[in-house]
Formats: structure tokens, sequence, C-alpha cells
């Protein structure tokens, strides 16, 4: 059997962590971006755990200390291939968009129900300190996703606001690193979001993006943009080393 997950990007412009003794229930409250192209995931039964990221132009790496799959390989052995347009690390919410990939592959193959593989998805990506909001927002997808209450799918709570404008964005990856660097709390997060409530448009989102990831010590020079993690994300044309993007009208997907 032939399976093809697509999982929309993520990247997070503002976020205040929230940790649970129930794993399940720790996340963040925040705002996030899906976007296109989007991640596609193949895979099927092996006879060990496998992930390996494909890029357009190419490139293959095996993902063999891919902290997410100890906590995976509990719904099945799967060998995967991740088709993918931009680069892992880089703050793209890559690792949850992979472990959400291969939750919804167990899935479809009848290892696992649908609510624990996305239980399953969600913790390996908290256990590993990969990311705390990116599998909830990745699995709903849309737009804007607002994650109101912290959690998985199915326990967490989101709402997702359509991106009307016919927007180009563009990325400029620039550096890996770690998730780790982020998962600190800035007080002035709620107030961003609240700000955002009070008009929910994708620029307002890049306006109070900007201004709280410039409070965590990530500067972007560019216009109508703001640094997330490793990667610059703007409004406006593409130049020469840009990747372009849409705004994902969708999550998850499976063909």
């Amino acid at each position: 059997m032939h399976l093809e997950v697509s999982v929309p990007l993520n990247v997070s412009g503002v976020w205040y962590p929230v940790y649970d003794n129930d794993i399940l229930k720790s996340g963040s409250i925040g705002l996030s971006l899906t976007l296109e192209p989007k991640l596609v995931v193949t895979g099927k039964l092996s006879d060990r755990e496998k992930i390996s990221v494909i890029r357009s132009n190419g490139d293959r790496l095996e993902l063999g200390n891919f902290g997410n799959l100890l906590t995976l390989k509990k719904l099945g052995t799967l060998s995967i291939d991740v088709y993918s347009e931009v680069p892992l690390g880089y703050g793209y919410g890559m690792s949850g968009a992979i472990s959400l990939g291969y939750a919804m592959i167990a899935y479809e193959l009848g290892l696992t129900d649908l609510r624990k593989a996305l239980l399953t998805a969600h913790e390996s990506e908290v256990l590993s300190k990969n990311g705390l909001g990116d599998v909830i927002s990745e699995y709903y997808g849309g737009g804007i996703v607002y994650r109101k209450k912290p959690g998985a799918p199915t326990i967490g709570e989101v709402e997702v606001f359509t991106v009307t404008d016919d927007v180009q964005i563009c990325s400029l990856p620039e550096s890996r690193l770690s998730t780790s660097l982020l998962l600190k709390t800035n007080e002035h997060a709620l107030n961003y979001i609240n700000q955002f409530l009070l008009n929910p448009t994708i620029h307002k989102f890049f306006e109070v993006a900007k201004k709280f990831t410039e409070e965590l010590g990530f500067i972007s020079p560019y216009k109508d943009s703001f640094r997330k993690k490793g990667l610059i994300l703007k409004l406006g044309e593409c130049e020469e080393g840009w990747i372009k993007h849409k705004v994902a009208r969708s999550g998850v997907s499976v063909h």
C-alpha cells in the first residue's frame, strides 16, 4: 500500500510556553502561520525505524539521531521518506511535521487509532524539546492558527483565521538553532496575542510577531518581516535566494 501524507509548515510568531505534569496538556498559547509548500511524507512497514529527508535538489539525509523517534516508534516500525522544500532545524516546524507524518501513516496502516497517533506525535515533540505547538497547528492548518488552549490535538484548542489576502510570503533560512533556545517565557506574549485578536489580519500577525521576537533578541532588518529561530519570514516580493510560500489553506491530508 502506497501512502502519502501532506503536512503544512508552521512558523510561530508569538508563543507562551505552558508546562503541565501531564505532557499531553503541555504546549503553548500562541500565534503561528501555516505555510506551503507542504511536506510530503511517504511510508511503509519496515524491519527498523528509518526517516530520510529528501530536498528538492535531490539531497538525501537520513535522520539517524532524530530524538522524536524514541517516542514515535511506539506506534510501529516504519520507514518514511520526507520530501521537503525547506531545511530542517531553522524554525519551519519540520520536526513536528515529520512526527505528524509518521503518526498519520501508522494510523492509515491500521497500527493505531487516530487519537493515539496525534497524542504520540505531540508527546514526541515535547519530550525531545523540539516544539510545543507545531503538531496541533499543523494538524488543523488553514491560515493563522491561534492556540488558545495548550496541548496535543484533541486536548488543546485552536481558532483558525483564514488569510483572504493574496499575499506573497518569503523565507530566508540563515542558521540552524536549537528549539530549546526559544522555550523561554516572555510575559508580553499574551498582550501581543490580544493585540492581534483585535485586528486578526496577516499584516497584524507580522507586526506583533516582529515585536515579540525582537524582545527575545531575534532581529530582522527587512520591512514587514520577523526572525524566528534561524529563519526570516517576510511579506512581499521574494529576492534571489529566498523561498516562496503561500498560506496553507488546510492542515494534514492523506492521499
